[in-house]
């Protein structure tokens, strides 16, 4: 017998309430909805590949199925999932209310870990057969006095076999447990909590002392914190940091070993950034370009690796460019290339190495209680190095070590300097 943790895949559109009510915060409890239920509008809130199973930015561990998916998983919902009406696109959809809450979980096998979940987890077999999807309840009194039930949702071999026979697309599956000899243990799962003092403790380590932290725009899950680091003798910048972003797996290539990611920026030794007067500097436009790469590269699937060049552009001109990014013929960046704001004529940038005073930021180990957990991916801190509208232009039709070259020639630290000139003009 086999478990599977149900979500959404990570290139999927993602959607999010026009108004809620307060009823999503009821969902996913083992309690009855129907009676009181209100219709919710839902909008898109990223765009992604066409799929049948819609996550909810504000509400990640909610799941929505468009009509169609309804119908195929009818039989397996029916007594164990409330599927209760949403409109999106003028059509009605349905949010998941899973009722079947399980007290299924073998806690002697099991190991629990700080944030009420398990690094390992082991079900009852005898409690979980014939269950076709469900989500687990258990008590632990060192966190809460109130039960534990789990974000996850879990479902049966028949369940994803019934998802695979019918083509529902933007399904994703992975094995949670297995009652045959050496069941597969996940390894670097979509969504992996960083612990904060880790990360500043890795930030303090190689960038310098933190100073401020400018909160994320928003509540939704990724969206950026970026703490502000003072300069140092031996990183003489004020550097920004985001944090928020490694909770997600992103798109990753085989010849990159992490999904997990976040971002840096060096900026003049006299920025003097603070959380209170970022906005209303001449480099205010930076920690909007920040959050920009965050929400609109990162997590819509872009994979992310050193030397890639990424422009400012419009999301369906960044598409194609991305694509042309790979070819082989040396090709322009796709149409418009624009200035992030009208303080600056910077109009994109390109990873590079950290600077070359501290080349072990790059990576930090992924730890749990402090200790590193092998077969984890870490995370990479990816520098961003502002660039111009024409040595953009230039690493398409020449290519990657052409610009390197240029940039070179004016002195590698001076890539890092904000008033550097233009290598291209």
């Amino acid at each position: 017998m086999k478990i599977w943790r149900m979500s959404e895949v990570t290139d999927g559109q993602i959607l999010d309430v026009v108004k809620d009510g307060g009823m999503l915060e009821e969902l996913n409890k083992g309690i009855s909805l129907i009676n009181e239920w209100k219709v919710i509008q839902m909008r898109l809130k990223y765009e992604g590949d066409s799929t049948q199973i819609y996550s909810i930015s504000s509400h990640l561990s909610d799941m929505i199925l468009n009509q169609h998916a309804a119908i195929e998983l009818r039989e397996f919902l029916e007594n164990n999932v409330e599927v209760l009406p949403v409109i999106y696109k003028n059509e009605t959809h349905y949010v998941m209310n899973v009722l079947n809450i399980l007290d299924c979980i073998n806690l002697d096998k099991s190991i629990a870990n700080k944030y009420g979940g398990f690094e390992k987890l082991e079900f009852i077999e005898e409690r979980v057969s014939g269950q076709h999807i469900f989500k687990t309840i258990f008590y632990n009194y060192e966190i809460t006095e109130h039960p534990i039930i789990s974000s996850a949702t879990y479902v049966s071999d028949e369940f994803k076999q019934r998802v695979e026979e019918a083509g529902l697309e933007g399904f994703d599956f992975d094995l949670a447990w297995s009652s045959e000899p050496e069941a597969y243990v996940e390894r670097n799962p979509r969504i992996r909590v960083t612990d904060r003092q880790d990360a500043e403790t890795h930030i303090s380590t190689f960038y310098g002392p933190i100073h401020n932290m400018i909160p994320a725009e928003s509540n939704d899950a990724g969206d950026p914190e970026i703490y502000i680091t003072e300069p140092t003798a031996a990183v003489p910048y004020q550097t920004l940091v985001s944090f928020g972003n490694s909770y997600f797996r992103g798109m990753t290539p085989a010849s990159l070993d992490t999904g997990y990611a976040e971002i840096v920026m060096h900026l003049p030794v006299d920025a003097q950034l603070t959380k209170e007067n970022w906005e209303n500097r001449p480099l205010g436009w930076v920690v909007p370009m920040m959050r920009h790469f965050v929400k609109e590269i990162m997590q819509r699937g872009y994979f992310t690796g050193q030397w890639l060049v990424f422009p400012n552009q419009s999301e369906e001109d960044l598409a194609d460019t991305y694509r042309e990014m790979f070819s082989e013929t040396g090709v322009p960046a796709h149409t418009k290339i624009l200035p992030y704001d009208d303080s600056t004529t910077y109009c994109g940038v390109m990873i590079v190495p950290p600077l070359p005073q501290c080349p072990e930021a790059l990576n930090m180990p992924y730890r749990d209680e402090g200790k590193e957990m092998e077969g984890e991916w870490p995370i990479y801190f990816h520098t961003l190095l502002p660039l111009y509208r024409e040595e953009i232009i230039h690493f398409f039709e020449k290519g990657r070590d052409s610009l390197i070259t240029k940039l070179m020639a004016n002195g590698v630290e001076a890539v890092y300097q904000w008033d550097r000139q233009n290598s291209c003009l």
